[in-house]
């Protein structure tokens, strides 16, 4: 299971917080059911504008801490909630959260079978 990659789709009308709580409980059980690489679809939610930088960095903050260096994460998200500097992909890199936006579901899978996933050290403390 390590190996494959779990896909997950998240759709409806919701905050931006019950958004980001979606993903980190599906981070979450990806961790804990030894799921290494892991693709969220978002582009069926809507309900809230684009998020802050200040947003973006609570939310890149608690899913590395989720993930805790185990689950590569690449997510798909349509272009008007992405953030054209990729602050939040930065961001995660240095969170050691290996994490990526993508625009389309193919690129979001390729990222996720081409870069080795993670490390096999102990997990970052945060």
């Amino acid at each position: 299971m390590a190996d494959q990659i779990r896909a997950i789709q998240i759709d409806g009308e919701m905050t931006f917080a019950q958004a980001v709580d979606d993903v980190d409980a599906c981070i979450r059980q990806a961790r804990e059911e030894g799921v290494r690489r892991l693709l969220v679809d978002l582009r069926g939610m809507s309900g809230f504008r684009k998020p802050d930088v200040v947003a973006r960095l609570g939310m890149v903050r608690r899913w590395a801490a989720t993930a805790q260096g185990r689950v590569k994460v690449a997510f798909v998200s349509p272009a008007e909630l992405n953030d054209g500097e990729r602050f939040d992909v930065v961001l995660a890199r240095s969170l050691a959260f290996e994490g990526d936006v993508f625009e389309q579901e193919e690129d979001a899978r390729h990222w996720l079978e081409q870069t080795p996933s993670l490390w096999t050290g102990s997990p970052p403390e945060f």
